[in-house]
């Protein structure tokens, strides 16, 4: 490796800071940022220490639980660290590879509505779309890909969900099995489940790794449209947290009719756009922030929905999706 190879220093702003916490570069009684001391004498080793740095197991897991969009984030913080015993642990082990399914269906559903795909063309349906089944799912997600792929279309989400990783995930969705019935196993069987399963869900999301750049959000308030202060949704902590959102003029042009506080949305790559109706939140009368919820069926002419961290569901009128729903239907229809 030269050192003239390009390597812009604020590219890595987790890693910059990352060394100056671990690493004192001090001299006489002066102390110096040792991400640029580094950077600054040898653009070669500082790219050798990035490289080791996102290989490293510890803190790719790290950057999953601090940073990954927070139904991911929440459910593999509570399988690794909050499990109460091993069924327990492997019925959050299912959660969160069910989460990642629920949450890469609406990331994508989202992306190609935000960018009107044609739909139709790639013989995707209308009853399949709202379908229940996960294998369903999945293979809509590399419908879309691999078409937006093949065909040099710009969207967002091929850049940060590999095709091949879809094909572990499917892997995981046929041991389905040995999550459901867990609860029939004994311990040492669950233990040994678990030693399986988990090497696999963590590969998946090591893969994945570039969903620790994707910010989900709900909009709170805005003094100026183009910077609105919203409620950020991504790591283990479900609590929530405030910030500003920059949106491109262009951009905002786009979602200007239907960005608001009642859905949830995503930026990649700085593009912002909504992701419902798949994606959603619900929030008590006590709890002070969101908490994102999944589409999981329509019944009985309601839109049923699964909410994070709780054993329950929750249940919207459809026409609280209506003008989603409308843009997809133009898709696919």
């Amino acid at each position: 490796m030269s050192d003239e190879i390009i390597l812009d220093f604020s590219d890595n702003p987790d890693f910059n800071t990352w060394l100056v916490e671990n690493y004192l570069v001090e001299i006489d009684e002066y102390e110096f940022p040792s991400s640029e001391v580094l950077y600054k004498m040898s653009r070669e080793k500082y790219a050798d220490a990035l490289a080791r740095y996102a290989a490293d197991p510890k803190v790719s897991l790290s950057r999953i639980e601090e940073k990954f969009p927070n139904p991911i984030a929440y459910y593999f913080y509570q399988a690794t660290n909050n499990y109460q015993n091993d069924h327990h642990r492997l019925d959050l082990l299912k959660s969160c590879w069910e989460a990642i399914v629920f949450f890469l269906y609406g990331l994508v559903v989202g992306e190609a509505r935000h960018r009107k795909l044609e739909l139709k063309s790639l013989g995707i349906k209308w009853d399949k779309l709202w379908s229940d089944k996960l294998f369903d799912k999945l293979t809509i997600i590399e419908n879309i890909l691999d078409y937006t792929t093949k065909s040099g279309i710009a969207f967002c989400c091929s850049d940060i969900i590999p095709i091949s990783t879809l094909g572990l995930i499917k892997k995981l969705n046929q041991e389905r099995n040995g999550f459901e019935h867990a609860s029939a196993k004994t311990t040492s069987q669950q233990k040994a489940l678990y030693a399986e399963l988990y090497p696999q869900l963590e590969l998946v999301l090591r893969q994945l790794i570039k969903l620790e750049d994707v910010v989900v959000f709900r909009y709170h308030e805005a003094e100026t449209p183009l910077y609105p202060r919203c409620e950020i949704l991504n790591g283990n902590d479900l609590n929530g947290k405030k910030e500003l959102i920059h949106i491109q003029k262009d951009n905002y042009i786009e979602i200007v009719d239907y960005f608001n506080s009642g859905s949830i949305y995503a930026q990649v790559k700085g593009e912002v756009f909504c992701l419902s109706p798949f994606i959603h939140f619900t929030q008590e009368a006590y709890e002070t922030n969101a908490i994102i919820c999944f589409y999981k069926q329509d019944k009985g002419g309601k839109f049923h929905f699964e909410v994070v961290s709780k054993s329950q569901d929750q249940e919207f009128e459809k026409n609280t999706f209506e003008i989603m729903e409308n843009q997809l239907r133009n898709l696919v229809i």
